[in-house]
């Protein structure tokens, strides 16, 4: 193979897949996302256990030594400090040591992107996004309550198909026990009839009997308003969510809404090829909103692809601190091309190309790969998006069930000329 033949095959893999999984060539191999990966039983303490730590923990270092994109590696002499923690690694008697152990010598490198996470986790998340899982369907908000200072739970949206809708659960509720015991995020209430003791902002108790139900991941949320706007909500960029995106989209070209708001907070990334889709569904002609840095590869640029019926009118994207990485490339693009507004809060600020790798165990690496710039070549590593429009819920707002980012968001689109007719876009 040509120097320059093997420069095409690396960025063809490189540029194709994850947006916090960039394909590459490495001694391990890059995660298959339709697959559930095997957990490998291992005995604690035992020989197998710490042969096995030792196979992980040396495949891990070696992989990010080779490929991660900082050369500098955040200032530390990654090699002497991973090698001064192996038999540290090695020896852990279990899957929660080993990995803490593991995440500690990756965190050094100061990169949201690089981290491991524990067989029996990547199988969890794997199983949510691939098949059932018993949940309540309830998303929750913590909160810091004013007064008492106390983190609240407090209940954000609720899924229409789910336990906690058909138990009449509401938006803004806060759960003030379950079973009788404090309410503890650490713990899965999922297997049994619980009994939720929930609070209102009025201070009234609503006492809730209910059970997780085996549920498929739920790709998005669509609301047609009655003042005619269109919230469309997903929280991964995906190929499902990119398809149910698509979809939304070309129902609304048949019956077109007053406007289009994409709502991404909460939204953790995924995949470049569905961000330049999904994207690409807001432009009738490609716009470039990505770029790469590959090592020695020159930079390679990312475009969007072309939609059969582009949505052109108005539209705003809302963003929360939990929109990371797709999300944020996503809603950058919408201000430097200045399609439409973003509202709410500054971005998680966590931007880079990486890599998702299978671990021998069953668990899973990730590893930051390319530095990530915008279409105009702003960095969002560290810095986030900073919205447009800036809207930060109060406690008050959250336990009334009010959504004053969407309220503001609406008024901002209601306010501004319709420009479905612009070529611009």
């Amino acid at each position: 193979m040509t120097a320059a033949s093997a420069v095409d095959r690396f960025r063809r893999a490189c540029v194709a897949v994850l947006f916090g999984g960039l394909a590459a060539c490495q001694t391990l191999h890059p995660v298959n996302d339709d697959r559930l990966p095997e957990v490998v039983a291992l005995e604690d303490g035992s020989p197998q256990r710490a042969a096995m730590n030792a196979r992980v923990y040396d495949a891990s270092v070696g992989l990010v030594t080779r490929a991660f994109y900082d050369r500098e590696f955040n200032g530390v002499d990654f090699r002497a400090e991973a090698a001064a923690r192996r038999e540290a690694a090695v020896s852990e008697p279990d899957e929660a040591g080993f990995y803490r152990v593991l995440n500690g010598v990756l965190g050094l490198l100061d990169d949201r992107h690089t981290l491991a996470m524990p067989p029996t986790l990547n199988r969890s998340h794997a199983q949510t996004r691939l098949s059932e899982t018993r949940v309540f369907g309830m998303t929750l908000t913590h909160a810091l309550e004013p007064g008492s200072g106390e983190r609240r739970a407090l209940v954000t949206d609720v899924r229409q198909d789910g336990p906690a809708a058909e138990a009449g659960v509401r938006r803004g509720w806060r759960i003030a026990a379950v079973d009788g015991a404090a309410y503890d995020p650490s713990v899965n209430y999922a297997g049994a009839l619980r009994r939720f003791t929930f609070a209102d902002a009025d201070g009234e108790e609503h006492l809730v009997e209910m059970e997780a139900q085996p549920l498929r991941r739920e790709v998005g949320a669509a609301e047609r308003r009655d003042d005619g706007v269109l919230v469309l909500r997903f929280n991964l960029f995906d190929r499902a969510a990119q398809q149910w995106m698509l979809a939304q989209l070309a129902d609304a070209a048949r019956d077109p809404p007053v406007a289009v708001i994409v709502d991404l907070r909460g939204n953790g990334g995924g995949r470049i090829d569905a961000t330049a889709a999904v994207l690409g569904a807001f432009f009738q002609r490609p716009v470039r909103f990505a770029h790469y840095n590959l090592g020695p590869v020159p930079r390679v640029a990312r475009r969007t692809r072309v939609s059969g019926a582009p949505w052109t009118g108005r539209a705003a994207v809302l963003q929360s601190g939990r929109s990371s990485s797709a999300a944020e490339a996503f809603a950058a693009a919408f201000q430097e091309y200045g399609r439409g507004p973003v509202v709410g809060q500054t971005s998680a600020g966590a931007v880079v190309g990486s890599v998702a790798y299978q671990l021998p165990d069953g668990g899973q690496l990730r590893v930051g790969v390319s530095e990530f710039r915008t279409g105009s070549g702003a960095v969002l590593e560290k810095a986030g998006v900073s919205p447009d429009i800036q809207v930060t819920p109060s406690y008050e707002d959250m336990a009334r069930g009010r959504d004053v980012t969407l309220e503001v968001a609406i008024r901002a689109l209601l306010a501004t000329p319709d420009q479905a007719a612009s070529a611009a876009y």
